[in-house]
């Protein structure tokens, strides 16, 4: 898809995401890249992520981090999900604007929690280092009830045991975050989370898993046998982990991809403009002015939801919104699968849309309830 044409009241933002994303040659790249790489999981495309680091794409939004006593910043979350949306809109693909926004969230909880190897933080900035979070694991997902991996100290060591499913990036990360039970009470599992490279000995990595959509992002298994990892590895406060990491994480998540799948759905539109304008029977006017309204609401959805990341100190309850975005991406989705085989380039997205709405749904069908409970106490009363 060619470089949008800047408005000539676009923001400073626009103009430096859209200039460093030619200027990185990045639609070419993802395609030589999926080219030479069509297994699923098995390459990444590290020039590439280079260039974007090189051109500022991860430094503009997390500071560099100079020494242990730098100040906690908090993350431009409006910034980041604009940047998101305009990132998919010209470069078609989800799943690295995904990997940006989740080594963004990385790096950002890693100094909020006090990591200790600012080197290594620093080598994520500069693109030069990819770190994967592991908390999910085979058959029970990320329900802390049910999570049994566990990390045992031993004087100024933790031995880990157990295994983590579908960690993304997985396959060519460095580092992981893993989460582990380090206590139990009263029958509540306690987590700690711990940095660990991924050559620690112990630690091995199963073979990538083939997911069909979101490239360049992959996953796979690790599994933990004794392994054994110094106390200086611990992240933030030991038996906090899920409440400072996970639960934060999955919000952010949630919360700032909504502007990017909003620009997936907006490049569907384009492609249907230029592709409807070559056919006998263009797409119908009326139609497609819905459709633009849409996928316009949408976005505005996620610009809110980023903007209100900004204004609370503590991360905010965002299911209103977020299922109200789901809403809309189910209508825009469902009337364009209808033109699918007559415009077969909408499926090109198509996939990686519903992967990234599905995502969290059970999560949010949890606080779904909690609010309609909430709601119907009030009218009681």
């Amino acid at each position: 898809m060619p470089r949008q044409a800047l408005h000539p009241n676009a923001t400073e933002l626009e103009d430096f995401v859209l200039h460093a994303l030619t200027a990185s040659n990045i639609t070419t790249e993802l395609h030589r890249a999926a080219v030479n790489s069509p297994a699923a999981g098995t390459h990444f495309p590290g020039k590439l992520w280079q260039s974007l680091a090189a051109h500022g794409f991860l430094h503009r939004f997390i500071p560099s981090i100079c020494t242990v006593d730098s100040p906690t910043t908090r993350l431009p979350c409006k910034d980041i999900a604009l940047t998101g949306y305009l990132m998919t809109r010209h470069h078609l693909s989800l799943g690295l604007t995904m990997t940006w926004i989740g080594q963004l969230l990385k790096c950002h909880f890693l100094r909020s929690l006090d990591c200790q190897d600012l080197a290594y933080t620093q080598a994520i900035l500069n693109g030069d280092s990819l770190c994967a979070l592991a908390i999910s694991e085979p058959k029970v997902g990320a329900h802390p009830k049910h999570l049994s991996c566990n990390a045992v100290k031993q004087g100024d060591t933790y031995i880990i045991n157990g295994e983590k499913a579908f960690v993304s990036h997985g396959p060519y990360a460095d580092r992981f975050i893993v989460l582990a039970i380090t206590e139990q009470a009263q029958g509540r599992k306690y987590f700690s989370a711990f940095l660990v490279p991924a050559n620690t000995a112990g630690l091995q990595r199963m073979p990538a898993q083939p997911v069909k959509g979101l490239q360049p992002s992959s996953h796979c298994n690790i599994v933990f046998s004794d392994c054994q990892v110094p106390s200086s590895t611990l992240l933030g406060t030991a038996g906090h982990a899920f409440e400072e990491i996970s639960l934060p994480m999955r919000t952010l998540e949630d919360s700032l991809m909504l502007a990017p799948i909003a620009g997936a759905m907006q490049a569907q539109l384009d492609y249907l403009a230029r592709a409807s304008s070559a056919c006998s029977k263009p797409f119908e006017r009326h139609k497609m002015g819905e459709l633009l309204s849409l996928t316009e609401s949408a976005k505005e959805l996620g610009i809110i939801a980023a903007s209100k990341l900004d204004q609370h100190e503590d991360t905010p309850d965002l299911t209103p919104i977020i299922n109200g975005f789901r809403s809309l991406v189910d209508q825009v989705q469902t009337t364009l699968l209808e033109r699918h085989d007559e415009y077969p380039g909408l499926r090109e997205l198509a996939s990686d849309i519903q992967i990234l709405s599905n995502i969290g749904r059970q999560a949010t069908a949890t606080r779904t309830a909690s609010l309609t409970d909430r709601f119907l106490d009030e009218q009681r009363k």
